[in-house]
């Protein structure tokens, strides 16, 4: 027998020996068999246990084939499948919440008014949200359960306090960008790769709303006839916003986002940044008051090399700083 339990031929081994591979035969021609005492030979390869799993001797299955890999790339691509499908139910999800939403809100914003509301917090909101809301989705013959009236309780005080579909890109810390480019398109750069946000606004007047509703935090106006202001978040991230006439395809903001965590010298050169001596020579400038120029392109990261920067200068210096949108952290 071969390797694989191909015969070599049976005539050709001694008497009583067996097939080293493949399904065991009854003996022949040896002595032991010709004997008054033989015993009946049993039938061929029902003295051993059947293999099990279906494969015949040799690893190999029956029909020929690959013996685990068709049922490893099967098992692969049901996982896939999965994965997809539970993509789709998440999204399937968010979509009817945003489409209940669209019913509950102008209900909602005749029983609430918007400058009261403002007045409280989201905790505060929320409670006081609750028992208007259950009472418009039953006016609208609507059946929620409870993830999904939380999730409606938050687009909604999202869209009274906050920005609208921008909350829950503001809320990711993988989004670095965030461009919005009329209410049917917005782009965000998430681990270095630009791709399309999952969000829309109902109108050109609803993405104008929440502009607004940025530039209005810092006491600043946007308008026709001021098209352009500059503004900073709470957490630090810059805002661009550009209105009509200026802007030609509606409104277009741009928020660029920064590290909740500070950036310092010796952290860009661990992530390759700079080399060791660039960093030691920019240390020494910050904390000898020398003259320093950052220039640089956009999203060259002329900001974060100023902050990590100051971290230099020594604390009980006075600092002055003029910025349009205040950027130094």
């Amino acid at each position: 027998m071969s390797a694989f339990g191909r015969k070599n031929g049976i005539g050709g081994m001694s008497a009583g020996a067996r097939p080293s591979f493949g399904v065991a035969r009854p003996m022949k021609g040896g002595a032991a068999a010709e004997g008054p005492a033989a015993k009946a030979p049993v039938p061929g390869g029902e003295q051993f246990p059947p293999i099990p799993g279906g494969m015949s001797a040799g690893g190999m299955p029956p029909s020929g084939g690959v013996p685990e890999k068709a049922d490893a790339m099967s098992r692969l691509q049901d996982r896939a499948n999965n994965v997809v499908e539970g993509q789709a139910k998440i999204e399937g999800f968010e979509a009817s919440v945003h489409k209940i939403k669209e019913q509950v809100l102008p209900r909602l914003l005749e029983r609430v008014d918007p400058e009261a509301a403002a007045t409280l917090s989201k905790e505060e909101l929320s409670e006081e949200f609750r028992p208007i809301i259950m009472e418009v989705l039953a006016e609208l013959k609507v059946t929620l359960n409870r993830r999904e009236q939380f999730a409606l309780e938050k687009v909604l005080i999202d869209e009274l306090l906050g920005f609208g579909p921008l909350e829950e890109l503001l809320n990711d810390p993988d989004v670095s960008d965030i461009m919005v480019n009329g209410p049917d398109q917005t782009y965000i750069e998430k681990k270095g790769k630009l791709t399309i946000a999952p969000i829309r606004f109902r109108d050109e007047q609803h993405l104008f709303q929440i502009a607004q509703r940025i530039v209005n935090q810092v006491g600043r106006r946007v308008d026709q006839t001021t098209p352009l202001a500059d503004a900073r978040l709470k957490d630090g991230s810059r805002v661009n916003v550009i209105v009509p006439p200026l802007s030609l395809r509606g409104t277009a903001i741009s928020i660029r986002k920064f590290s909740e965590k500070p950036i310092t010298l010796d952290m860009l050169e661990g992530f390759g940044s700079m080399s060791k001596k660039m960093c030691t020579a920019l240390k020494i400038a910050g904390a000898c008051r020398m003259n320093v120029v950052i220039s640089g392109g956009t999203g060259s990261g002329k900001t974060t090399m100023l902050n990590a920067l100051s971290k230099m200068i020594d604390p009980g210096e006075r600092v002055l700083t003029i910025e349009d949108a205040a950027e130094l952290r």
